[in-house]
C-alpha cells in the first residue's frame, strides 16, 4: 500500500532543479528521500552512464532512449521509490516520466511513441504515480544560457540540441501536465521567489507546510 508522498521536480535545461531540490532536502530532513532519473537505484545508475556518458550517446535515436529511460525507471521504482513510499517517506525525484514525454516524444517529434508511453506508464508505474509534478518553467534561451555560464559538468548531450528542440520539449511538458496533478512555476525569477512558489505548491496541493 502506498503510504508516503511522491513528488517530482522537473524543468528544461537550466531551470534550477538542483538548487531547489537541495533546499527541499534541508527543509524536509529525514522525512524525505531525494532521488533522480535516469538513475536512483544501482542498476538504473548504470543505465544513466550509458545514456549520459557513452561516447556513442549522441547517435542514439528517440526509440533507443525511450527504451533505456523506461528500463531505468522500472528498476528505480522497484528498488527505491516503492520501498520508500511503503515506509511512509516523502519521495522527491529529480525528473520522472514527464521528461520522457517532453524530450523523446514531443522534442524529438516522435508521436508514434505516445500510445506506447501511456501503456508503459500503466505497466511500469501502475498505482505509484506521482502525487504532484512541480515544473520549473523557464524560457529555453534563458535556461541554456544559464547552463553555459555554469561551465563544464556532467556530459549532457541534450543541452547541445538546437533551440527549436528545447521549445518543442517545453510544449511537450505542458501537454503532459494536462493529464496529471501539477504546479507550473516561473523559474525565470530569482531563486528565493521560486523557493516560495514551491512552498506554496506544497501547501495548496499536498497540505504540507514549511
Amino acid at each position: 500500500m502506498k503510504k508516503g508522498l511522491f513528488i517530482v521536480l522537473d524543468s528544461g535545461e537550466g531551470g534550477g532543479k538542483g538548487t531547489q531540490i537541495k533546499l527541499l532536502a534541508k527543509k524536509l530532513g529525514e522525512a524525505a528521500i531525494i532521488t533522480r532519473e535516469p538513475g536512483g537505484s544501482p542498476y538504473a545508475e548504470e543505465i544513466r552512464k550509458i545514456i549520459k556518458e557513452s561516447p556513442n550517446a549522441k547517435q542514439a535515436n528517440s526509440e533507443t532512449l525511450f527504451s533505456l529511460f523506461w528500463a531505468a525507471r522500472a528498476d528505480h521504482l522497484k528498488n527505491t521509490i516503492i520501498p520508500a513510499l511503503k515506509a511512509g517517506k516523502i519521495v522527491i525525484s529529480d525528473r520522472f516520466d514527464a521528461s520522457t514525454y517532453g524530450y523523446q516524444i514531443v522534442g524529438e517529434k516522435n508521436k508514434k511513441l505516445e500510445q506506447l508511453f501511456w501503456l508503459m506508464r500503466k505497466l511500469v508505474v501502475g498505482k505509484y504515480v506521482p502525487d504532484l509534478y512541480i515544473y520549473l518553467d523557464i524560457k529555453p534561451e534563458i535556461g541554456l544560457a544559464r547552463k553555459t555560464s555554469q561551465g563544464a559538468g556532467e556530459v549532457a548531450h541534450f543541452e547541445e540540441r538546437e533551440l527549436a528542440f528545447h521549445r518543442r520539449m517545453r510544449r511537450g511538458y505542458r501537454q503532459f501536465f494536462k493529464s496529471v496533478p501539477h504546479a507550473i512555476i516561473n523559474a525565470n525569477q530569482p531563486v528565493e521567489l521560486v523557493e516560495c512558489d514551491i512552498a506554496e505548491a506544497f501547501k495548496k496541493h499536498l497540505g504540507l507546510y514549511f
